[in-house]
C-alpha cells in the first residue's frame, strides 16, 4: 500500500480495505481482552503491563481507522 497524501482510503483496493477491517476487529478484540484482564489483576506490575498493552492496541486500532478513512470516534 502506497502513501498518496492524507487520505489512504481512496488508494486502497477493496481487498486491502477488507484486510484492514479484519485487522481492526482483531485489535479491538485484543484491546477489550487486555483491559478486562488488567482489571482482574491483583499484581500491580502485571496490571500496569496489561494496561500498557491495551493502550498500544488502541493506538494500532486508531491507525487502522485512519488508513480506512473511518472516524476514530466511531469505534470508541
Amino acid at each position: 500500500m502506497a502513501y498518496y497524501g492524507k487520505n489512504y482510503s481512496q488508494q486502497l483496493t477493496q481487498k486491502e480495505k477488507n484486510y484492514l477491517q479484519d485487522a481492526l476487529q482483531m485489535e479491538n478484540l485484543a484491546l477489550t481482552k487486555y483491559s478486562v484482564y488488567a482489571d482482574q489483576c491483583q499484581d500491580n506490575e502485571l496490571k500496569n503491563l496489561l494496561f500498557n498493552i491495551s493502550k498500544n492496541k488502541r493506538q494500532h486500532a486508531d491507525r487502522l481507522k485512519q488508513l480506512t478513512g473511518q472516524s476514530i470516534e466511531q469505534y470508541q
